[in-house]
């Protein structure tokens, strides 16, 4: 189990394609451990650092150890709960057919998890993680820019600058 002290890690697979697919975007905080019960399997994802990283290592025997005692045990449930509704809002996200809207959703779900008021992704990330192209991509969040939603910060940083807009967008 590895758990980020600081910075942020991407954690994608490759499809049949050769295309990158997003699982998510880890933060401090966070922990990659879906692997831990998969036995002796190949861990299915490639996990890499897109900032600087700082993280602690928990061995398996020590982690089965710590979840003997029933109040870790019921926070290492919470966690999971929190993981698979992860796991559902970002299959929310992908099963919206309107680009922008799908765009607008994954933005506030990126900030809704952020610690910063700015999000740091690069546009391929951003394509990757909602299945779209890069182009229209590019397209969509220029159109967003232009509307008064987002502003860009940077080389790949993006403002969101009327969140109340940007969810009504979502969802309509």
């Amino acid at each position: 189990m590895i758990v980020l002290r600081h910075g942020r890690v991407k954690l994608s697979s490759v499809d049949g394609e050769g295309r990158e697919k997003i699982i998510g975007i880890f933060a401090e905080g966070d922990a990659l451990w879906e692997s831990l019960f998969l036995g002796n399997s190949t861990y299915p994802y490639s996990a890499v650092a897109v900032s600087t990283t700082d993280y602690c290592q928990i061995a398996k025997a020590d982690f089965e150890n710590a979840i003997s005692d029933t109040p870790t045990a019921l926070r290492i449930i919470a966690l999971l709960s929190k993981k698979l509704h992860d796991a559902n809002e970002r299959n929310l996200i992908l099963a919206t057919a309107d680009p922008s809207r799908r765009i607008a959703k994954f933005f506030l779900y990126r900030l809704e998890r952020s610690h910063d008021s700015v999000l740091e992704l690069r546009l391929e990330d951003i394509a990757a993680s909602v299945s779209l192209r890069p182009e229209t991509v590019s397209r969509k969040l220029a159109e967003l820019i232009d509307e008064g939603f987002l502003r860009k910060q940077g080389q790949s940083g993006y403002a969101v600058l009327d969140i109340d807009a940007l969810k009504e967008l979502a969802e309509s």
